[in-house]
């Protein structure tokens, strides 16, 4: 089954190296695409289920609200070692610049209504502390 464009999920990074956290801030940020590659524009940052789905089993925390606007994923020991998808951006950071850390964001789409949004939060494991 394909989804078409307008009904994927879009994804965001933030990279982190020990210099960037020194300063309270991120390597880098931007739009993922679903092999895990840093991509310039939101268009091109098309995933669908199946590629979200890869998310699960990571601590998903949300941005407070009991339906949340985004779910944020944090990459483990194992992913900063093999940097494979969707953690393929980790092996990108700055020349010269450790990375220690990242996180994948997965944000609501428009078009999904709030109980089906929560399924797919319910299906990632995420749980509502609120």
């Amino acid at each position: 089954m394909t989804i078409s464009e307008d009904k994927g999920f879009k994804a965001t990074f933030d990279l982190i190296t020990a210099e960037s956290c020194e300063h309270g801030d991120h390597a880098a940020c931007g739009w993922l695409s679903w092999l895990g590659d840093m991509v310039d524009n939101a268009c091109d940052s098309h995933w669908d289920l199946q590629d979200i789905l890869r998310l699960k089993g990571y601590r998903l925390e949300g941005d407070g609200s009991s339906v949340p606007r985004w779910l944020s994923a944090e990459a483990d020991m194992s992913d900063l070692i093999h940097c494979a998808r969707p953690w393929a951006f980790l092996a990108d950071s700055p020349e010269d610049q450790e990375t220690i850390g990242g996180t994948i964001s997965i944000h609501r789409p428009d078009w999904i209504t709030d109980a089906s949004w929560l399924r797919v939060c319910r299906m990632l494991g995420w749980k509502n502390r609120y």
